[in-house]
């Protein structure tokens, strides 16, 4: 982001350029050099593709000198406009201080426009500076088959103080318009941002005044082009023919010769570039170096852009599955609850009377009806996790009345297992209510489910205070975790590979990471195959809603 030096009234502001790939952004900063930089004193820095599409960006540092008492430096960027670049245009559009959104005027490109425009909305969004000016340039209005300036307006200037300029970038035709309003407002912004209007010099002043320089700048280049142009035509004279009186001219002579066709194609011919030569081997060893690291960059970008385009590609099949198996939970929901809804008729005895073997049937019916909601619901909330994150609402929670209201729900499997269910105080921590009873639910589930066969269940539930963080526990004598299986042991549908003939699904310690990181904690555990686990979850005393991201697990798989 630009800044401002007060003690040194400097202004340092970033524009940026900003749209499609092949758009004429690149061009436009080219013209705009062109006349600011006439003899190169500032090299535009570059680096292209094959087809002279920008691939990483430009970079071009203006020194407007002091208007109205502001030392007045501009840093021009253009970004990348191939879709599979995009985290590089995220990263060069950060800290900008105003943008030249740059359309492609062909009425076949009005659907790319419009997704990189949606896309600079969102990047300016993450960067919380959607009030920077912004100007459109209608770039390309000299080719057949463009959109009209009134259809353009209707589907770019999304804001009222948007203005917009119509340019032809390969010609030059209106490009140093846009990038002259540019520069006054994004000065104008500065000023008024940093309170320094006051006094002798508004901010609308300073701004004019640098738009003022700008034009006597343009205007001075223009002039000595045309001068320079003068004094380089070749220096031809005609000679008129008065043998026969007729005053025709017979053509271009130099001195007393007449001049061929060819000749004079050669003459006019502009003179050919005399080409760079290193003034030493150290001249050539560091341009070697320098064109090593271009192509080094330019290569990494590639492979960038192509890890991106892959990423991208990966999150959208992943929505897709997600999307998928969420509608698949719903509709089997339908179903199952008329199963249950019969079932329960039946048991009730509204259809008669029920042997005892009957009723064993439909309680079995019941208990694998309640196992498949379990699952369903596990499924749910995984996916929802997966694909769009951890949405928690922190407000302070008594655990102590939180585990009463576990255990009640759970009353049947523990009475029915003879578990002996110790939870000590508890203390009232700030979370999310619901998150930490689905995590809670899950670990106390996993408990009773693979309790030891040859002692009875055990599980105590206790808190301890870490500091920063509060370590809730939940120790079972079980059957335990191998140690072969504890790296994978949190991952979507992963068990351990003693729980052969246990029913379960994979995904309760999953759902209790997601969780529990969704609170800024963590969760983890101790166990002895055979003796028992106890896990624990560390939840910090002001949690901050983790970042999310829809393909953490395969990264964590890919090792990334």
């Amino acid at each position: 982001m630009g800044f401002i030096n007060v003690a040194e009234r400097t202004i340092n502001a970033k524009l940026v350029y900003y749209g499609v790939g092949v758009g004429g952004k690149t061009t436009s900063l080219q013209r705009v050099h062109g006349i600011l930089c006439p003899r190169n004193e500032v090299q535009l820095v570059s680096i292209n593709t094959e087809e002279d599409s920008t691939l990483l960006f430009d970079f071009l540092p203006i020194n407007l000198g002091s208007v109205g008492g502001f030392k007045i430096r501009i840093q021009g960027f253009t970004v990348p406009g191939q879709p599979k670049y995009r985290q590089m245009r995220k990263y060069v559009l950060n800290g900008a201080d105003a943008v030249v959104f740059v359309v492609d005027s062909q009425r076949s490109r009005l659907q790319e426009n419009l997704e990189s425009m949606q896309s600079m909305i969102e990047n300016l969004r993450a960067a919380s500076a959607t009030d920077i000016p912004i100007i459109i340039q209608y770039n390309k209005r000299d080719l057949p088959d463009i959109l009209s300036e009134p259809e353009l307006d209707r589907h770019f200037r999304f804001r009222p103080d948007i203005d917009a300029f119509p340019s032809v970038a390969t010609e030059g035709y209106g490009v140093f318009e846009t990038f002259v309003h540019a520069a006054g407002l994004l000065i104008e912004s500065k000023v008024r941002q940093y309170g320094l209007g006051r006094g002798s010099a508004s901010a609308e002043d300073v701004a004019e005044g640098a738009r003022t320089k700008l034009w006597e700048i343009c205007d001075e280049v223009r002039r000595e082009r045309a001068e320079v142009a003068i004094e380089e035509l070749p220096q031809t004279s005609f000679r008129v023919d008065e043998s026969d009186g007729s005053g025709e001219v017979e053509g271009p002579v130099r001195g007393d010769e007449r001049l061929s066709d060819a000749e004079l194609d050669a003459e006019l011919a502009p003179a050919p570039e005399a080409p760079s030569m290193a003034s030493d081997d150290t001249d050539g060893e560091n341009g070697a170096l320098l064109a090593s690291s271009v192509r080094s960059s330019l290569e990494l970008a590639r492979r960038f852009g192509d890890l991106d385009q892959h990423k991208n590609l990966l999150e959208r099949k992943v929505r897709e599955m997600v999307e998928v198996a969420q509608n698949t939970v719903h509709d089997l929901n339908r179903p199952l609850s008329a199963v249950r809804l019969m079932l329960s008729t039946l048991k009730k005895g509204y259809l008669g009377e029920l042997s005892g073997q009957q009723q064993q049937a439909i309680q079995n019916g019941l208990l694998a009806v309640n196992q498949m909601e379990l699952l369903i619901r596990d499924l749910l909330d995984s996916s929802r996790l997966d694909h769009d994150g951890v949405q928690l609402n922190f407000q302070p929670v008594d655990l102590t009345l939180l585990l009463g209201q576990i255990a009640n729900h759970m009353r049947f499997e523990i009475e029915d297992r003879d578990v002996l269910l110790r939870v000590e105080p508890m203390p009232t921590i700030t979370a999310d209510q619901w998150a930490l009873t689905k995590a809670l639910t899950n670990l106390l589930g996993n408990a009773l489910q693979y309790a030891s066969p040859d002692r009875r269940p055990t599980i105590r539930v206790f808190a301890e205070d870490e500091g920063d963080s509060w370590g809730l526990h939940v120790r079972d004598n079980g059957i335990g975790i191998p140690e072969s299986d504890r790296a994978r042991l949190f991952r979507r549908f992963e068990r351990g590979s003693n729980t052969g003939g246990i029913s379960g699904n994979g995904l309760g310690l999953h759902i209790v990471k997601e969780i529990t990181a969704g609170h800024g904690g963590s969760v983890t555990f101790e166990s002895t195959e055979g003796a028992g686990t106890e896990f624990v979850l560390h939840i910090p005393k002001e949690p901050v809603l983790a970042e999310h991201s829809s393909v953490s697990e395969t990264a964590e798989r890919a090792d990334l």
